[in-house]
């Protein structure tokens, strides 16, 4: 009785050490999957893949964050969505996004002679 009772707090102990260490590691750079924690994936793009950069770790079935990653959907008229922040954290050195308006997709923001940084 008493192992059994053990077992179920070891169980219930763990799943809830699950939960907390899923929620540590939503919006880290990762490179691949094992990066994350199982119920995740590494939420990076193909574009993020050319220029080197990481991903994000996102809920598994997210793809990447809409609005924060090169290459993916953004909105131009939402704030949450225009590109004009990152997912990952700012010690990340991240190029400069904008929303391309036709596209619809978060693409390298270009300097004024046309060149990407």
């Amino acid at each position: 009785m008493l192992r059994t009772r053990f077992i179920h707090a070891s169980l219930v102990f763990a799943a809830l050490a699950g939960c907390s260490l899923a929620d540590e590691l939503d919006g880290e750079p990762c490179a691949v999957a094992k990066d994350c924690w199982h119920t995740q994936e590494c939420g990076r793009t193909a574009e993020e893949e050319q220029l080197d950069l990481p991903g994000v770790c996102v809920s598994e079935g997210t793809g990447c964050v809409p609005g924060r990653q090169l290459g993916c959907a953004c909105d131009p008229l939402d704030y949450d969505k225009d590109c004009l922040m990152t997912a990952l954290p700012v010690v990340i050195d991240y190029p400069a996004m904008i929303c391309d308006e036709v596209r619809r997709v978060c693409v390298l923001e270009s300097d004024e002679s046309g060149v990407q940084p």
